[in-house]
């Protein structure tokens, strides 16, 4: 019975160790557990980071086991905050107290999540994202690179110019101005009339009109940049399957750039879409050494440009000669002699 005693404390000892090692190695073994962010209190939407205290957030810790690390990808980090906060990020979606803050949720350049969502990027209200399809487009574009959008004219159509009595409403029937005069000269003496202005001392200067300015003769075709130093945010490419496996997968083949996503300054929207349609759009891909700040105006070229500089490349190869310094010969003209003659005179 002693025997057993000692049998069962031994036994006991060895699992209370046993456990406590299991216990210590698994915590050891464990992952780290992340960090992600969370909100003390409801947030709205429209809040900008950098008004927002930084004690209104708490770490939230996870875990990041295997079937949770998409999710936990896409939650911010303290990291990520700092970030964003500094670059001027606002929330556009509300988060709620205690829950984990999506990325997706805060628009901001320095979002890690803009480069699978264009939007979350825009932390300008200036900037806008539209698609260029068409026209010529290196094949060797990629996301992030820096382009100029110009476009190329072939033909101008006739000017459409519309009446001025289509751009000014009828009056309806029965209407009547409050004072109506019959010219604008009368309607002036009356306000002047009223109001006690003396009209002659502002009849003496007259005001000067403006002298309509004739502009150039445009030869087509032509091209014109039109957004200098725009980012890349997608790349379209061609899709074609290859082949086909057993198990019904696909192996998908990417072919020739048939369109972009660009960033663009909001005002040149109109700008660019007329021209897209009303021309071809040409992207040209920019050196990273390039100076993005460049945005200022172009002369443009027209056909008239083209034939100027050939002409000008021509007489610097080949100047126009010369006229030679020799004098040419003259004809010497010959002069007759003048023979006088002798007035005869009546005799008496």
């Amino acid at each position: 019975m002693r025997v057993n005693r000692v049998l069962l404390i031994v036994g006991t000892v060895f699992a209370i160790v046993g456990a406590g090692a299991v216990f210590f190695l698994s915590r050891a073994l464990a992952p780290t557990p992340v960090l992600v962010v969370a909100a003390r209190e409801d947030i709205p939407a429209g809040a900008h980071l950098s008004q927002i205290p930084e004690d209104a957030f708490v770490m939230v810790p996870l875990q990041p086991r295997s079937d949770a690390l998409p999710m936990i990808e896409s939650m911010l980090r303290p990291e990520n905050l700092q970030a964003m906060r500094s670059s001027g990020g606002v929330f556009i979606r509300q988060a709620l107290r205690y829950e984990p803050i999506l990325l997706s949720s805060i628009v901001s350049g320095e979002n890690p999540a803009a480069a699978r969502v264009a939007r979350l990027g825009l932390d300008d209200p200036n900037l806008m994202v539209v698609t260029i399809s068409g026209g010529a487009i290196p094949d060797s574009i990629a996301i992030g690179d820096r382009v100029d959008l110009a476009v190329a004219v072939n033909t101008i159509g006739q000017p459409v110019v519309l009446d001025r009595a289509e751009l000014v409403p009828e009056s309806p029937p029965g209407a009547s101005l409050i004072n109506p005069v019959g010219s604008p000269e009368e309607l002036l003496e009356e306000l002047a009339a009223q109001s006690g202005v003396d009209l002659g001392a502002l009849q003496e200067t007259a005001a000067p009109t403006a002298t309509p300015t004739s502009r150039p003769e445009i030869r087509e075709p032509l091209a014109k940049v039109l957004v200098h130093a725009s980012t890349v945010v997608r790349v379209i490419r061609e899709r074609s399957v290859s082949s086909f496996t057993s198990q019904g997968e696909t192996t998908v083949v990417l072919g020739e750039v048939i369109g972009l996503e660009v960033v663009i300054p909001r005002q040149a929207f109109e700008t660019v879409a007329m021209a897209s349609s009303a021309g071809l759009l040409q992207v040209g891909l920019l050196s990273p050494l390039a100076d993005v700040e460049l945005n200022g105006p172009t002369m443009g070229a027209t056909l008239q440009d083209l034939l100027d500089l050939f002409y000008a490349d021509r007489l610097a190869l080949a100047p126009t000669p010369t006229a030679s310094l020799t004098p040419a010969p003259t004809s010497i003209a010959t002069e007759e002699p003048i023979v006088e003659q002798a007035t005869p005179t009546a005799t008496p």
